[in-house]
This record gives C-alpha cells, sequence and structure tokens, in this order.
C-alpha cells in the first residue's frame, strides 16, 4: 500500500503543469475549469466508487484505478487543446475516485482484523509521509525534465504508473461485513443521508471537504504565484518538493503530535491557512514563501486526526462510502470555488483571489470546527 500511495502521488507533471496549460493558449479561467471539470468528474463518481470498493472489495477497485492512472496521463502527452485537456483529467478523475478512500477503508480493516486499530493514526501518517515523498521527488525532477522538453514529465509520468497495477494485485482484502449491494442508488442516499445527518458525523465530512478544496485550491495558485514573482520553472518543482516534503513531515508527525498536545490541537492550528492566503495576497513577496509549506505542514497534520474519526464513526461494510462522502464535500467545494477563484485572477489580480479564498475558508471552517468540538465526546 505504501509503494501505491507513493506511485499514485509521484506526479511528475505536477510543478509544469500550469506552464503546460499556458504554453498551449490556456488562460486562468480555462485553467481553473479543467481542475473544476476534474473534480465535478471526481464528485460524480466519488461516492459510487466508495460504495463499489464496499460491494465488491478495495482490492479490486484499487486494481481499476491502477488501470485508468496510466491511461489518462497518456492522453495528457498527446493534448494541446482546452478538450483534450478536459477529455485527460475525466480519465484521471476515475483513478483518483477510486482510491478516494478506499485504500484508508483498507489499511484501517486490515489492522482491525489483526487486532492493531490504535495505530491507525500512526500508520495513515506514515502512508502520508510515503505519498508526499513521492510528490516532492517527482516535482524536483519534473521541473529538471521540463527545461529539456516540456512533454517530457508527461511522457515519463504515464510509464511510471504503469506500475501501480501489479502492486494493486499484490493486496490481500482483509475479512470484514460487505455491503450487500442488492439496492446502490438507495444504499447510497441512505449512507449519504446518515453522513448528513448525524450530528457529530455532519462537521467532520464537511470541514475535511473544507480543508481539501481550499488546499487544492492554494496548491494551483501557487504556480501563478511563483510566476508572478518572476521565480524560473526550474525551480517550481523544487518549490513544490518543498511543499511536499513538508506536508509529508505533519503526517508523519502527527501521530506523535497528538500523543504530546491532544487531538483538538491540530484541527485549530489547521485554521492558521486562511491567514496565511491572505497574507500572501496583502503582501506578494518572495520573502513570505515560506507560508507555502507552512500550509501543507498544517494541513497533513490534522489530516490523520479527520481520518481516524471518520474511520471510527463508519462501520466497515460502508466505511469506503463513507470516507468518499468526505471527499466528495471536498469536490463539491472545489467545483465552486475553482472557477471563481480563476475568473478573480483574471478580473481583478491573483491578490485578491487569495484574499478571497482565505476569507471563505476563515468564515466556513469556523462554525464547522466549533460544531465538531461540540461533540466531540460523543464520537
Amino acid at each position: 500500500m505504501y509503494a501505491f500511495k507513493f506511485l499514485g502521488e509521484f506526479y511528475l507533471i505536477a510543478p509544469v503543469l500550469i506552464l503546460y496549460y499556458t504554453a498551449n493558449g490556456l488562460n486562468s479561467t480555462q485553467i481553473f475549469t479543467i481542475q473544476a471539470a476534474f473534480h465535478l468528474s471526481v464528485l460524480l463518481l466519488e461516492v459510487p466508487s466508495g460504495y463499489l470498493a464496499d460491494v465488491i472489495g478495495r482490492r479490486k477497485t484499487l486494481i481499476v484505478a491502477g488501470i485508468f492512472m496510466p491511461l489518462g496521463l497518456a492522453v495528457y502527452t498527446i493534448g494541446r487543446s482546452f478538450p483534450v485537456f478536459v477529455l485527460a483529467e475525466l480519465t484521471l478523475a476515475v483513478s483518483i475516485s477510486m482510491r478516494s478512500g478506499c485504500d484508508s477503508a483498507l489499511i484501517y480493516d486490515s489492522l482491525r482484523q489483526l487486532g492493531r486499530q490504535g495505530e491507525y493514526k500512526h500508520i495513515e501518517g506514515r502512508a502520508v509521509l510515503f505519498t508526499r515523498t513521492g510528490t516532492a521527488l517527482s516535482s524536483v525532477a519534473g521541473g529538471l525534465l521540463a527545461t529539456v522538453f516540456l512533454r517530457l514529465p508527461f511522457l515519463l509520468n504515464a510509464f511510471s504508473t504503469v506500475f501501480m497495477l501489479p502492486l494493486a494485485l499484490a493486496m490481500v482484502e482483509p475479512e470484514r461485513e460487505k455491503c450487500p449491494g442488492k439496492d446502490p442508488l438507495r444504499d447510497i442516499l441512505r449512507i449519504c443521508r446518515f453522513c448528513l445527518s448525524q450530528a457529530q458525523l455532519r462537521p467532520l465530512v464537511l470541514f475535511s471537504g473544507l480543508l481539501m478544496a481550499c488546499q487544492l485550491a492554494g496548491v494551483w495558485a501557487y504556480f501563478l504565484h511563483y510566476r508572478e514573482l518572476g521565480i524560473g520553472v526550474a525551480w517550481f518543482g523544487i518549490l513544490f518538493a518543498v511543499f511536499q516534503l513538508a506536508g509529508a513531515w505533519g503526517g508523519s508527525r502527527s501521530h506523535r503530535f497528538c500523543e504530546r498536545f491532544g487531538t483538538k490541537l491540530p484541527l485549530f492550528l489547521a485554521l492558521l491557512s486562511p491567514f496565511f492566503f491572505i497574507g500572501l495576497g496583502l503582501f506578494p513577496s518572495p520573502w513570505l514563501l515560506f507560508l507555502v509549506p507552512a500550509n501543507a505542514f498544517l494541513w497533513n497534520l490534522a489530516y490523520p486526526v479527520l481520518m481516524e474519526r471518520l474511520n471510527h464513526a463508519a462501520g466497515s461494510d460502508v466505511r469506503a462510502t463513507v470516507l468518499s462522502v468526505a471527499a466528495m464535500a471536498g469536490s463539491v467545494t472545489f467545483v465552486i470555488i475553482s472557477p471563481l477563484f480563476g475568473r478573480l485572477v483574471d478580473a481583478f489580480s491573483l491578490s485578491a483571489a487569495f484574499v478571497a479564498l482565505g476569507g471563505f475558508f476563515l468564515l466556513a471552517g469556523v462554525p464547522l470546527l466549533v460544531s465538531m468540538l461540540r461533540h466531540w465526546q460523543e464520537g
């Protein structure tokens, strides 16, 4: 699973994707529309894919993810226009949605079968370390490869993800109670209603979705920020690697941090992120670039805490679906804010868009965190 997650986040294309778009004549609105199309696809597939994992098994669902990942990257290698890039993202969306929640559910159920549920936060944090390290290494390599040939990172990335399929085939499905799957639509609606009607579960789902959406918008905005500051393309990969390594450090330290300071503090610290966005918007300076990796550290520090509480709240027969509902909340939010963010950039400035993103994050995040803590002991 560690190797699978490493390759799944080994994105050689990430540091040069914005440049790849602009080199092919796309503007900011089109760029963020492409990402919104991706997340809209993930949104439509998110919960059905989690339900599929609960019915047919997590291993089989991850096998599907291992097939579609290299296909999507292969489409990118031949792409030169907005419609083809949308097609590539739609193909990648199938892979991402099949992995979303499924991998964490497989980890949790495997540990439960071994009688080691207490190690989940530690294992999930270590998985974050592997995924972020994979992205960090690929970021440096991708930026350097792009200086040779802009399409080269896409070609090599399509090749590297081919190895996800044999890794998925090698996994073992843990014993668990399975969802019968007799009435899929009714089951999915029932689970969604359960997630959004339970007072102790609803803020967890919405808060994790909010963090995911705002951080994703931030990731793409950072590259526009680097370009406005006049930073060269070779540095894009290095800066993105620092961002990912900071996230890896946050995820790997989450378990120890919670043992020392409690599980609530990482969630409070996550609410520093909107102030970082506002700072980047109001003071666009290279001296504030340290706020970018600081954001990654805080989000990944909170991520294992949220995932552990979501896993505890769900039964083994619907666990992947519940985790997918949380991810779906992030996709819904991103689909809404991403095109608006791009529009603000084109109509006003990147600084104004950063400030607006931070304000939205703060206004939505504070009430959700208060609601979550109100029911903290009940979980």
